[in-house]
């Protein structure tokens, strides 16, 4: 099962690197597409495979705790009720127009970012070498983790989503009312 995760995982980061080329590509050979310092293009593609890359890592190893300890649900809730909030706070805060004639959306750096996928990481890396010391504590943190993760990607890209659509009809109303 973890050489299948493995596979998979490395199919979506090919798709996301790919997906990354393309916004880069539209964002500099299209005028109207503007950029400041510290601001990036993203394809909407991009961004849905990103809660996909976190439900490979993450849903297995959250899955085969739950199996163990069917309490850790509760605790993972809870982390995913925080993981919620914070993605909608990230998703707000990162957000800066929509472009949606190049089904892309402009977002600011964070740091947050990098810190998400190198927890990604880090937890995959120490599930599949069984590293995790055992104890309940420990255990219920992680499950809180893994919670919050899968949880807070979610709801960053369907809060950017609902900004998109948001921003696609506002373009369409004015672009009627202009006419």
């Amino acid at each position: 099962m973890e050489t299948y995760s493995t596979i998979l995982v490395l199919v979506i980061v090919v798709l996301l690197v790919r997906e990354l080329r393309a916004g880069n590509q539209i964002a500099q050979s299209d005028a109207s597409i503007r950029l400041e310092s510290g601001q990036r293009f993203r394809t909407l593609r991009m961004q849905a495979l990103e809660p996909v890359l976190a439900l490979v890592i993450i849903g297995s190893i959250l899955v085969s705790d739950l199996e163990r300890a069917p309490v850790h649900a509760i605790v993972a809730a809870v982390g995913g009720v925080a993981g919620y909030l914070f993605g909608w706070y990230r998703a707000r805060s990162t957000y800066v127009a929509s472009y949606p004639a190049q089904r892309g959306i402009v977002l600011r750096y964070s740091i947050e970012a990098f810190v998400a996928l190198g927890l990604l990481v880090v937890i995959k890396v120490v599930a599949e070498q069984d590293l995790l010391p055992d104890g309940e504590i420990f255990r219920s943190i992680v499950a809180t983790l893994l919670g919050f993760i899968v949880v807070e990607s979610v709801a960053r890209v369907v809060t950017l989503v609902r900004f998109y659509r948001r921003d696609t009809v506002t373009a369409k109303v004015e672009d009627e009312v202009a006419e």
